[in-house]
């Protein structure tokens, strides 16, 4: 049970709406059905009154349902429909191009009917009334002869009214002198009976007991009034609608039981007898009269039956009453336009046939224009789609992906521009890639650089070192070295390689290598000296001098070492490529520093009493002259003296405040020269990170400190 249960949970979970207007829609949805099925069951127990009581409550919940469901189908063809942009230029174009031509094309159509409906209506009329005008002027013509004091006698007026109703079939006329009525044509006098509205002439149509009448009133002898009435039969309603069409005349039935059992038209009018009570009518299925026949196709193609409706007002003869009833025209176009350019013989042919070419033609423009823009629907979506499907593309990786550009428009320049921008990001993917292999290969140059510096500090018993170096880079062109040799002995080498980053670094390594060799190792014999050319010359005249080659009997003179690491610099590197080197030898012995410096800045002496001295002898830099010779001094250390060795990253950033200086590095000396000489480094090396401050470090910081014991 509880499996089917979780199932049918997850389920109605899934399908349970998730907005707002969902929830709501769902709410009302059981509402509704709830007071549907609240009603069935008082029906089914015979209390139909209470069933009636939830008529206001539910129609109220299908209106807010029916609000709410228009909601969600127009947020349904938002988010499904119209998702796509072929979908959204589609219905753009139906909004701006179709509905207004249909509504155009629905309101001249409209229009049209309407305008041909009152024509052909009036057409009827027109020559109903041409009927009526007819009757009207016999009837004065021969009214002064039907009634005076004659008329018993004189009979020549049957006649002539004889030869009136062959013309007018079913003629009647009744005389009326007074009060009197005197029969004279196709009627009792009993049966005429003068109508209380009629006091003086009138012409129109009349209507009495279901028929339809031409009725002409003139005026006789004295007082007498004629009453000319001829009912509307087939031949009146084929002479009217001659050249026209088929005409029906229809009346007007009282609608007797429920209004909404009628199937046909209804009509509301005000009742006779009681003019503040209304009275429904509907038309009668079956005409009173039907006369003309419906127009033969004409030459044109397209020439359909049309059929229109219209009220014909008329009389009711027993009370004057002005009523109405309707006649059905049906005919064709072709009828309408010979009827309307009658006079122009063949020329209503000529007029149509225009107006069906120009609409044709018309036609023919909105099918043109809605090819076009279908075309460029499908050239504006696919450029889309594809785009789309290249986006798709790149975000799975695929780099290669490129779109087919076919056109030279506007969109074909984004796709274009599309393919060099995945170009672009393939070949920056390759770079940073690259750029990665290379930051990788430069951290394991950092970490083989980081075992060239000394790990562990050389310990003598006469002197304290320490050295740190802070590259502006990855890896360091800044090099110092301590190079020990018994107990007594120790090598002090700083240096600065020209340019920065992986070409310093390894020029460094090179010259790491080199002192050491160099330094520490055998020295070369007379006849390699010769071998070596000029340096060879100047170290034999050193020799004959009675110099001595080795510096306290231990570590090597300093500026023969830079002599020899000058001439190898000069034969294995690049033109443009130096260093400058400080290299000494501390005897711990005697106290004494030998030394010589090769072009760099010249390292301090500061003395317990703040005095500072310069080690500024040697030469110029090594590896840039290939015939260079270097001079070597010697100083003697007091106990308490610090030896201070920088590189150019310490002394020469700058802020808006100008350069760190050396003044100001030798006050930090001064400051803490108490201090351990790790913490001294600390120190300066974070004074001159917060002097350059959040800018780039612009060059290798390297300290190397030393204190004579």
């Amino acid at each position: 049970m509880n499996a089917i249960y979780r199932f049918v949970r997850r389920k109605a979970t899934a399908w349970a709406p998730k907005s707002m207007i969902g929830r709501l829609a769902l709410y009302l949805l059981l509402l509704r059905a709830a007071v549907f099925i609240i009603q069935q069951l008082l029906q089914v127990a015979g209390k139909p009154a209470g069933a009636l009581a939830f008529d206001g409550i539910g129609a109220i919940l299908s209106f807010l349902l029916g609000c709410t469901l228009i909601i969600l189908l127009l947020r349904w063809i938002r988010n499904e429909l119209l998702w796509r942009l072929r979908n959204r230029l589609i219905v753009t174009y139906v909004f701006i191009g179709v509905i207004p031509v249909l509504l155009i094309m629905t309101m001249v159509g409209i229009s049209g009917y309407m305008f041909s409906n009152q024509y052909v209506t009036s057409e009827v009329r027109a020559d109903m009334d041409k009927e009526i005008r007819s009757l009207e002027t016999i009837a004065q013509g021969i009214a002064p002869e039907l009634v005076g004091p004659t008329v018993p006698e004189d009979r020549r007026w049957k006649r002539r009214l004889e030869n009136l109703e062959r013309r007018f079939p079913g003629l009647e006329v009744t005389a009326w002198q007074g009060s009197r009525a005197i029969p004279l044509h196709g009627i009792d006098a009993a049966q005429r009976q003068k109508p209380e509205w009629v006091k003086e002439v009138f012409q129109g149509l009349v209507g009495e007991e279901g028929r339809l009448y031409l009725c002409a009133v003139v005026k006789g002898q004295g007082d007498t009034l004629i009453a000319f009435r001829v009912p509307v039969t087939k031949t009146i309603a084929d002479r009217s609608s001659a050249g026209i069409g088929e005409v029906r005349f229809l009346n007007l039935e009282e609608v007797r039981g429920n209004r909404r059992e009628s199937r046909g038209l209804v009509i509301r009018e005000s009742d006779e007898k009681s003019p503040s009570k209304n009275v429904n009518y509907e038309v009668s299925r079956e005409p009173l009269v039907v006369g003309g026949v419906v127009p033969p196709h004409g030459p044109l193609r397209y020439d359909p039956e049309l059929s229109y409706v219209n009220p014909l007002p008329y009389v009711d003869w027993s009370s004057g009453a002005n009523k109405n009833l309707f006649i059905t025209v049906v005919t064709r176009p072709s009828a309408l336009v010979d009827r309307l350019f009658m006079r122009s013989g063949q020329l209503g042919g000529f007029w149509l046939a225009a107006l069906q070419a120009v609409a044709i033609f018309f036609g023919l423009m909105v099918i043109i224009a809605l090819f076009f823009g279908v075309g460029l629907t499908r050239t504006i979506t696919s450029s889309v789609y594809n785009l789309y499907q290249a986006t798709q593309e790149i975000n799975r990786g695929n780099l290669q992906h490129r779109i087919p550009v076919k056109s030279k428009d506007q969109l074909a320049a984004l796709q274009t521009s599309f393919n060099s921008m995945a170009e672009n990001l393939e070949k920056l993917i390759e770079e940073q890639k690259e750029k990665e292999r290379l930051e990788s290969e430069l951290a394991i140059a950092q970490e083989v650089q980081a075992t060239l510096f000394p790990r562990e500090l050389a310990k003598i018993e006469a002197l304290e070192v320490h050295g740190v170096c802070k590259p502006a880079r990855t890896v360091s062109g800044d090099y110092y070295d301590f190079l020990p040799f018994g107990e007594r002995q120790l090598g002090i080498a700083v240096g600065d390689i020209s340019g920065k980053g992986i070409s310093a670094a390894l020029l460094m390594a090179t010259v790491h290598s080199a002192v050491r060799a160099f330094e520490l190792g055998r020295m070369p014999s007379r006849q390699e000296l010769v071998h070596a050319g000029a340096v060879a010359t100047a170290m034999g005249e050193r020799a004959g001098s009675g110099r001595d080659w080795g510096a306290s009997g231990g570590l090597q003179s300093p500026a023969v070492v830079l002599e020899l690491l000058n001439r190898h610099l000069y034969h294995s590197t690049q033109p443009e490529k130096y260093a400058t080197l400080f290299l000494g030898v501390y005897d711990g012995g005697s106290r004494t520093l030998t030394y010589s410096n090769a072009g760099h800045l010249p390292p301090l002496i500061v003395g317990q009493d703040g005095s500072v001295r310069k080690l500024e002898i040697g030469g110029t830099v090594i590896g840039l002259f290939e015939d260079v010779t270097y001079e070597e001094s010697q100083i003697v250390l007091r106990p308490n003296d610090i030896f201070v060795a920088y590189s150019d990253g310490v002394t020469e950033p700058e802020n808006e405040f100008g350069e760190f200086g050396e003044q100001r590095l030798l006050e930090l000396i001064r400051a803490n020269r108490n201090l351990p000489l790790a913490r001294v480094s600390e120190i300066v090396t974070t004074a001159v990170q917060d002097w350059i401050g959040a800018e780039e470090q612009p060059d290798d910081v390297t300290v190397v400190l030393a204190r004579a014991v």
